[in-house]
């Protein structure tokens, strides 16, 4: 990706002879294509801005630069806390998310009507103080299952909790969408 690389790209009917990393080379094809335009466009809107002055290299390096900056932090926004939270908010099944510290983080209706109903034997609502959740396997090791079969849930079973009271289950876990923490999301079953 360090590689510099010559390229020849016509603009206005003018050849251009380009040298980039070819790292640049990828975000700006993948810039252009993201836009619906050509290589050639990017060259051209880039000389525009230049208006005579600066270096095409390094503006063309600012763009690809740029362009992956805007994904990075576009990325960063789809796979926070809050975005996961909504995920599980958004499940019709009893469905939390769990750290690699045994916090809950995010939990839906359906996941505390279950705990009422099915640990503390009430439908009515209670503060469930002191649960405890917890998986048949490690945690780290049913997420080493998960990032061996990305995109593919895992059978688990559960354990819950509540002041003296305990239910098991089975559920389907997935990989929350983090890059920097691991998080699983358990969708229970039945």
């Amino acid at each position: 990706m360090s590689t510099l690389r010559f390229r020849v790209v016509t603009v206005d009917g003018q050849r251009r002879g380009i040298k980039l990393e070819e790292i640049y080379w990828r975000s700006l094809g993948e810039l252009a294509a993201r836009q619906g335009r050509r290589l050639a466009d990017i060259v051209a809107a880039c000389e525009r801005e230049l208006e005579g002055e600066g270096n095409l290299t390094a503006r063309l390096r600012y763009v690809a630069t740029r362009h992956l900056r805007d994904r990075l932090e576009a990325a960063k926004t789809r796979s926070s806390l809050a975005a996961v939270g909504s995920q599980v908010r958004a499940s019709p099944s009893p469905a939390f998310a769990l750290t690699g510290s045994k916090h809950i983080v995010a939990y839906n209706p359906a996941f505390l009507a279950f705990v009422q109903t099915r640990v503390l034997g009430s439908q009515q609502p209670q503060a469930a103080h002191g649960l405890r959740l917890s998986f048949d396997v490690q945690f780290v090791d049913l997420v080493q299952r998960l990032k061996a079969a990305p995109g593919e849930p895992q059978p688990a079973g559960f354990t819950i909790g509540v002041q003296g009271q305990v239910t098991r289950g089975k559920l389907n876990a997935a990989l929350a969408p983090l890059a920097d923490q691991d998080v699983i999301i358990g969708f229970i079953l039945g």
